[in-house]
């Protein structure tokens, strides 16, 4: 949109004759996904009172998604908990799932207060961790589907992780994943209201205590704004502390934030050129994911650091699980396609099984 009227004045000097046929992409697109909610079947194996399963054939509500991990809650392995609260008062969620040695039996695991999560969620004590994180750019709806995939494919399938604890935050920015539902399609950042500026929103994967302000703006209209100080965003803050108390019990083998798009798999560090410990051994297991992705689906995936083949960033989630808790695996994935955040809804469930 802010080179709306530069793109207007090249194309007049170059005597190009053009039409507008839609005004506002992102309110289209916003209203095209509503209308295929409400037409035929799609969306009617998720309502209120039964979902047991995400859609894998269109891209779900907020609502939607809150419904689902409330029947995913009822299963003996999984546990589910809000770590905090948004900027807007919604929360944020993790999902637990335990060793499959705990497949059969067991008790039922409900949704649970806030004041009672302390006690429950981490009793990981002496098994290995992984954390996935999705969602933290609103605007990144694949990301936000292929978690709730591989949830519910790892609670499905019994032989999967055996003695490791699997800790997924499917949605880090509810906000902003429900405003690009509601108004901007295309919105990146979280819904903070910045004092003294008409511009909205921090970029909370710039708003992280590690290499703070490298790669980022101090603009408070910048998509890349940064925030006014590290952590000031309450969604870093819940997110930060639920791994800390993770990394303190069990010990965090791999970290994994899903993005969208550019089909890219990049490991720390964002903020130099300099290899991060376990530069190796990063490169050579993310060589194997990429070679099962295009031998699985076609889909070729770039394996690379991500200040030399990316850009230079820093308060990222990956950079400050590697460089605070010296998490041996982080990787960022930047998921299908190399072409927009737009993708369609038909590549949800392809993404989901290339991934998984």
């Amino acid at each position: 949109p802010e080179s709306l009227s530069e793109v207007n004045y090249n194309l007049q000097n170059a005597g190009v004759h053009y039409l507008v046929l839609i005004h506002d992409l992102a309110t289209y697109l916003r209203d095209h996904e509503v209308i295929k909610l409400r037409r035929g079947n799609i969306g009617q194996t998720c309502t209120s009172s039964s979902c047991p399963a995400p859609l894998t054939d269109a891209y779900m509500t907020f609502e939607q998604i809150e419904w689902y991990l409330r029947h995913l809650a009822t299963h003996p392995r999984v546990e589910v908990t809000s770590i905090g609260k948004s900027v807007e008062g919604r929360n944020i969620w993790l999902v637990h799932i335990m060793p499959a040695t705990t497949c059969r039996g067991g008790r039922s695991a409900a949704v649970m207060p806030r004041h009672h999560q302390r006690q429950k969620h981490y009793r990981a004590a002496k098994a290995r961790s992984i954390w996935l994180e999705a969602g933290l750019h609103a605007r990144e709806w694949i990301s936000v589907s292929v978690a709730l995939q591989l949830i519910h494919n790892m609670v499905r399938e019994c032989s999967v992780g055996r003695a490791v604890h699997v800790y997924v935050v499917p949605m880090a920015n509810p906000d902003g994943y429900v405003y690009t539902w509601t108004h901007q399609r295309m919105w990146r950042k979280n819904r903070r209201r910045n004092h003294g500026s008409n511009c909205d929103g921090v970029d909370l994967n710039r708003n992280w205590d590690f290499q703070f302000g490298v790669g980022a703006s101090s603009s408070p209209c910048s998509e890349i704004y940064q925030g006014p100080s590290s952590f000031s965003e309450p969604e870093t803050q819940s997110l930060r502390d639920a791994m800390h108390q993770v990394n303190s019990v069990s010990k965090l083998m791999l970290v994994l934030a899903l993005h969208s798009y550019g089909q890219l798999l990049l490991y720390p560090f964002g903020h130099t050129t300099e290899p991060a410990p376990h530069t190796p051994a990063m490169r050579r297991l993310g060589n194997i994911f990429a070679q099962h992705a295009k031998v699985g689906s076609g889909t070729v995936y770039d394996v690379m650091n991500s200040a030399t083949g990316l850009y230079f960033s820093s308060g990222s989630t990956d950079d400050w699980a590697k460089g605070v808790l010296n998490t041996k695996f982080v990787y960022t994935l930047e998921l299908r396609n190399k072409v927009t955040f737009l993708l369609n809804a038909d590549q949800i469930f392809p993404t989901g099984q290339e991934v998984w």
